[in-house]
């Protein structure tokens, strides 16, 4: 009796120091997974901040052009209308200083001629100035179009990953008291009867999550990668959203900017 207790103890001995081992195998198993796992994460987000990144500089660079270009065209066309304004009035002088005089030119109303047409001339160059702006700012706006696109997917693919990452962090750590307690409910909802007890347990946690979610708020001065990224979607501010919802109208638009500079080449 003594051998076969002897014996009985000395198997669950040597059981209980495999299951030891094997579960300090599996750990380190784990262990390891997670850490590659981590490294994998780690380098993604590197990189789609970088592009993110990479993809606002482009969208603000273009934002700054167009918004030049238009300056200059708010600007242009002041000094057109102040040289029309000079024109006319200097024309309609003139003229009465020349019918009262008879056509008797003085050296005066020589220069004043020759300055009323230096006018016309002028509003003229603006005008030509103003088209050519026109098509550079259109040609603009399809850029910002473009760099807009890049720059909401680039948001869209870094913030992503971001979100991945902090949730895989956070499920990878659950507290044993919560997973216990889960099983406990799961076991509850089973001898209760429950018709679908994980779908009933997952529903509940899921709604507990959601109420204190409701009650959290970010402080951005803690937040190294949201405060970069942001909550939200960027805002596109100056871009043309019917053009930018519209890949037809923008591939029109340019080829028809791409014919009108052929033919300006050839003429």
């Amino acid at each position: 009796m003594m051998k076969t207790d002897s014996l009985n103890t000395a198997t669950k001995a040597t059981t209980s120091a495999q299951d030891g081992k094997t579960q300090n195998g599996v750990k380190n198993a784990l262990n390891t997974l997670n850490g590659q796992e981590s490294q994998v994460l780690t380098a993604a987000l590197t990189r789609d901040l970088k592009s993110f990144g990479e993809a606002k500089s482009r969208h603000t660079a273009n934002m700054l052009e167009l918004n030049e270009i238009g300056t200059a065209i708010s600007r242009s066309e002041k000094e057109r209308q102040v040289a029309l304004e000079e024109s006319e009035e200097a024309e309609h002088s003139w003229r009465s200083r020349f019918r009262a005089l008879k056509g008797a030119i003085t050296p005066e109303m020589k220069n004043e001629h020759s300055q009323r047409i230096a006018n016309r001339e002028l509003a003229e160059e603006f005008t030509a100035l103003i088209g050519e702006l026109e098509t550079d700012k259109t040609r603009a706006m399809l850029s910002a179009c473009a760099s807009g696109k890049a720059y909401v997917e680039a948001h869209r693919t870094a913030f992503s990953t971001y979100a991945n990452n902090e949730w895989n962090a956070a499920i990878k750590d659950l507290s044993p008291a919560l997973i216990r307690a889960f099983c406990l409910r799961l076991r509850e909802l089973e001898i209760q009867g429950n018709e679908a007890p994980k779908r009933t347990l997952v529903q509940e946690l899921g709604d507990r999550i959601l109420s204190q979610s409701q009650l959290h708020s970010f402080s951005m001065e803690n937040e190294p990668v949201l405060s970069q990224l942001g909550l939200y979607r960027p805002a596109l501010t100056g871009v043309d959203m019917n053009l930018y919802d519209s890949p037809i109208k923008r591939s029109m638009i340019a080829r028809e900017l791409a014919e009108k500079a052929d033919k300006k080449q050839e003429g």
